[in-house]
């Protein structure tokens, strides 16, 4: 003869599997959503709202230059290539002191920052349908962004999506 189950241990079993499971999809939403409030866009006027820090580099002897170029992935997605000169990405120094001509550089796609990027290459994996302005910027090791002319070196391709 079966002995009859308790409805109390069924239901905290199914309480603790249900906050594992909400857990478990809060965590990926806030690892994969794009934060609403990243940096904005270069040049933009929250950019100056947020006081940004720049480091002009009008007097350095060798001043880096930044294009951005992107490609569609035959698997999925899009390669954006990003092409320096004068400049040496250095994730190793990342959050050190500043050294001329090395760093980091971060991407933005519509005005959102997607995240940093240390070498020539960065896979975005979705762009919405339509026109995407994606953008790459140039940045010290201390976070600081570089500027040429009053302006923060910046390279924006725009990329339709159908």
């Amino acid at each position: 003869m079966a002995m009859p189950r308790s409805t109390g241990g069924s239901l905290f079993v199914t309480f603790i599997g249900g906050a594992l499971i909400g857990a478990a999809v809060y965590w990926t939403w806030l690892e994969l959503w794009p934060a609403q409030d990243s940096m904005p866009m270069p040049g933009s006027s929250m950019a100056m709202s947020h006081g940004e820090k720049l480091i002009a580099i009008d007097d350095w002897a060798a001043q880096p230059t930044l294009n951005a170029s992107i490609f569609p992935d035959p698997v999925g997605g899009w390669n954006l290539n990003i092409k320096t000169t004068n400049f040496t990405f250095d994730a190793a120094a990342a959050g050190y002191d500043n050294v001329e001509g090395h760093g980091h550089a971060h991407v933005y796609v519509n005005g959102i920052k997607l995240g940093r990027i240390y070498g020539d290459w960065y896979h975005i994996a979705t762009l919405p349908s339509g026109s995407n302005e994606v953008s790459v910027s140039l940045y010290a090791n201390d976070h600081s962004g570089l500027s040429l002319g009053g302006s923060k070196i910046t390279s924006t391709v725009t990329v339709p999506v159908p």
